[in-house]
């Protein structure tokens, strides 16, 4: 064999061909569970940064700087900046599905029902650091750049939380034979309305003491609006189906 790796018949061996891995493949590979606390440190970090600058803003210097750590540091425990990321909502999502799933729904009207709803739903929506969470969400899901393998642990954590949220609303009308799914999802979607409006307010330059006496005072006006809602849906008879002919 010739220097220039060809055999004498003038034939070039074929190059060895390296092994290939995906791009999530390779950020798993260089994830480290270690120590649970020095994780929990990061991820606080990226919330705080998060909050105080806002999502492009919170820079892997800024985040680094927050928790008292080397980038390098991080990146031995998340791997890049997206698997960060993934971790601060997926911190978001175990917070969300706790609350969930630690609660039932055991009032005895679809009123006291709703009040009981009302607070499982703020006890999330209304924590200052979902505002963290969304802005995650929204630049994850929409960032052409975000790996395949994101994307799927995301779709996941949302099974999750909906099918806790399934399984509250079924408590919630239960006994009312309401089967029409806006008005199923209605009450998810005012109260969490309600819940994002009072963080929104709480975090301005207001009398934080009168928003939330405001905002109490209208998310109980508004269960009663909604039981209202529900047990008149329920008092109308069922259409009968039409004859053909």
């Amino acid at each position: 064999m010739s220097t220039n790796g060809q055999r004498k018949t003038g034939t070039r061996l074929p190059a060895k061909r390296p092994v290939q891995s995906s791009g999530p493949a390779r950020r798993r590979s260089t994830k480290r569970e270690g120590d649970p606390v020095t994780r929990r440190r990061v991820i606080d970090a990226a919330i705080k940064c998060i909050l105080e600058q806002g999502f492009y803003r919170a820079s892997s210097n800024a985040i680094a700087d927050t928790a008292g750590l080397s980038w390098g540091v991080i990146q031995y425990y998340f791997g890049s900046r997206e698997s960060l990321m993934l971790a601060v909502l997926q911190e978001g999502n175990r917070r969300l599905i706790e609350t969930l799933s630690n609660a039932d729904l055991t009032g005895a009207t679809i009123a006291e029902r709703l009040e009981q709803y009302s607070v499982i739903i703020e006890r999330y929506y209304g924590d200052p650091e979902y505002l963290a969470f969304l802005q995650v969400l929204l630049n994850l899901s929409h960032d052409p750049r975000t790996s395949a393998q994101t994307r799927k642990s995301m779709i996941e954590d949302s099974d999750l939380i909906r099918a806790q949220l399934d399984r509250l609303t079924t408590q919630m009308f239960a006994g009312t034979g309401i089967r029409r799914a806006a008005l199923r999802n209605f009450p998810f979607m005012v109260l969490r309305g309600l819940a994002l409006s009072e963080v929104m307010l709480t975090t301005l330059p207001y009398d934080t003491a009168a928003i939330q006496r405001r905002i109490a005072e209208q998310r109980h006006m508004l269960a009663d609006a909604v039981a209202w809602l529900i047990n008149n849906e329920s008092a109308v008879p069922a259409k009968a189906p039409a004859r053909t002919r």
